[in-house]
């Protein structure tokens, strides 16, 4: 069961994803910290450095974009550009942007600049061929699609509707882009409750929130959805038990139910998470202790960098191990749990020194 909880508090929006009682996403949205990923702006190129083909963008913020592009494209300064960001301002770096546009829907994301098809990787088997053969069918001409996973099962007159509202998103970005000025936004991807629907809303989903002018709108949106209003004393996350997981988000320092710990870094150009045993001497020999506190950290990580949306690259340092055997099971675990993540998550292989290196795309959140 797929059980959204939505909490409005002073400015805050907070919603959390539990499936079957245990929480998988968390998304927020401050009226003082705005999310600039996923927006598209109509930005003016300030410095071009040829050399490392890549621009400096005015988008109208305090810190310029960063943006790095192909061979096959020129820019000069003070010339416009349309540009999507991908990844948020971190220390004194300003956000990064990318030329690739992508809207996404509930059933299908839109690349109007790519040529390309994909389909969910938690798609499998006659059916993933069957979405991949539709999506070839239906995609404009010169422009891509991904098929998300709640499209599975759903026939052609359905991805086509979400298609169509898509492609008039993109229209209506297009007039935009004609008529303003740099540095101008045109499009803002930070509607919280607009990103909840489109992805994480089934038919069975419940929804529960304190929030009576947010409980308005989810009724006028989805007239025939489950939607409960919290109006008891206790806090909604304190009452569904995640309060406290909850809290951990942005800490550095997170336990293993075994004794061990992970410590998470986050730098300007990537994510380092260092495991050790901490108090967990385990019951059997010490190269099992190893192997199961790994195990336990792995588990974990994959975990937070879906509940954080920890993109880009992520370097792991696990406890060396002696045994092939032990890095094989590791590696084999690290992959399986990362085909579930919803966003793509390559596990790219273990060095040598045992660290392991992660790539995984942020979501538009």
């Amino acid at each position: 069961m797929k059980r959204i909880l939505i909490s409005h508090k002073t400015g805050s929006t907070i919603a959390a994803v539990l499936v079957d009682d245990e929480l998988e996403a968390v998304y927020s949205a401050a009226s003082d910290a705005p999310h600039l990923i996923g927006n598209i702006y109509k930005g003016r190129v300030q410095n071009f450095l040829p050399g490392m083909r890549a621009a400096f963008v005015d988008i109208g913020r305090e810190k310029n974009a960063f943006l790095q592009f192909g061979v096959d494209k020129k820019f000069s300064v003070g010339q416009s550009v349309l540009i999507q960001i991908d990844k948020e301002a971190v220390g004194t770096k300003g956000a990064r942007a990318t030329l690739n546009i992508s809207l996404a829907g509930r059933l299908l994301i839109f690349l109007p600049t790519l040529n390309y098809v994909g389909v969910s990787n938690k798609i499998r088997g006659d059916e993933r061929s069957r979405l991949h053969a539709l999506a070839k069918k239906i995609r404009p001409t010169g422009a891509g699609l991904v098929v998300r996973t709640a499209a599975e099962g759903c026939d052609e007159k359905i991805l086509l509707d979400d298609l169509s509202a898509l492609q008039e998103l993109w229209t209506k970005i297009l007039e935009r882009n004609v008529k303003r000025k740099p540095p101008a936004l045109l499009y803002n991807d930070n509607d919280l409750l607009e990103k909840i629907l489109r992805d994480e809303f089934t038919d069975e989903t419940e929804f529960v929130v304190d929030n009576l002018k947010i409980q308005r709108k989810l009724v006028e949106l989805l007239p025939d959805a489950k939607i409960i209003f919290h109006d008891e004393a206790e806090q909604i996350f304190d009452a569904f038990g995640v309060a406290q997981e909850l809290g951990t988000i942005n800490e550095r320092e997170l336990s293993l139910p075994g004794g061990g710990r992970i410590v998470v870094d986050k730098t300007e150009a990537l994510t380092a998470i260092d495991v050790n045993t901490a108090k967990f001497i385990g019951r059997t020999n010490f190269n099992e202790t190893i192997l199961q506190t790994n195990l336990e950290a792995a588990a974990l990580i994959l975990k937070q960098l879906r509940l954080r949306d920890i993109g880009g690259i992520i370097i792991v340092d696990f406890i060396d191990m002696a045994s092939d055997a032990h890095k094989k099971i590791l590696m084999d675990f690290l992959r399986e749990q990362a085909a579930c993540d919803r966003n793509r998550t390559k596990i790219v292989d273990m060095t040598p020194l045992g660290l392991v290196e992660i790539t995984r795309h942020s979501s538009h959140r």
